[in-house]
């Protein structure tokens, strides 16, 4: 017997990405991270249930509201892979905010948050 939570659902989040507001958000976040629409994809059908795929457009507006008051959150993109992705933890988040506060070069950090969410 197949059970849906038995199933690839690999192909099923890749078409849904695909959507027009769903791609748009996929463009805008790889571009915040320095990387290709591709592996942005991969890393959201890794890493996120379809539910916030879905919602990615208005979950990815929502950050950026965030982000916009706050010059450090808005460097890392930490709304946007906390709150609205959940790709990387809050005590994670809080620690990389940290270190930037603390001197750490952004692009440094960058890094080693795109190895956090891999």
């Amino acid at each position: 017997m197949d059970l849906i939570y038995e199933r690839n659902l690999q192909p099923m989040k890749l078409a849904i990405l695909k959507g027009t507001r769903q791609d748009q958000a996929v463009i805008a976040l790889a571009a915040r991270l320095g990387i290709s629409r591709q592996q942005m994809r991969k890393i959201l059908i890794n890493g996120c249930d379809m539910m916030i795929l879905e919602n990615l457009g208005p979950r990815l507006e929502a950050a950026d509201a965030i982000a916009a008051g706050d010059r450090i959150a808005d460097a890392l993109s930490l709304p946007h892979l906390t709150a609205a992705t959940g790709l990387l933890p809050p005590d994670a988040a809080t620690e990389f905010r940290r270190r930037a506060d603390s001197g750490t070069p952004v692009p440094e950090l960058l890094a080693e948050i795109l190895e956090a969410i891999t």
